[in-house]
């Protein structure tokens, strides 16, 4: 032992170099239902989040006056 540990298994199996992906490559049913699946909860995990809370920020800062709905901010 060198001080180092060995974190690799006697009998482990190796796995296989991931294969050149360009323009012409395929995906299965399988990866395209993966595909969809990950857009979709994006989607509704990620975007409408974000937009929801982006657009309440602004509606405060609208109604406070802190902003104009031009997008100039100014002191009271």
């Amino acid at each position: 032992m060198n001080g180092r540990a060995d974190f690799r298994e006697p009998n482990a199996e190796v796995p296989r170099p991931i294969p050149h992906i360009g323009p012409d490559y395929i995906p299965t049913e399988e990866e395209r239902r993966v595909f969809a699946e990950c857009n979709d909860e994006s989607f509704w995990f990620r975007s409408v989040p974000l937009a929801a809370t982006s657009m309440l920020i602004t509606q405060g800062l609208i109604s406070k006056v802190k902003v104009n709905k031009y997008g100039d901010t100014w002191d009271e």
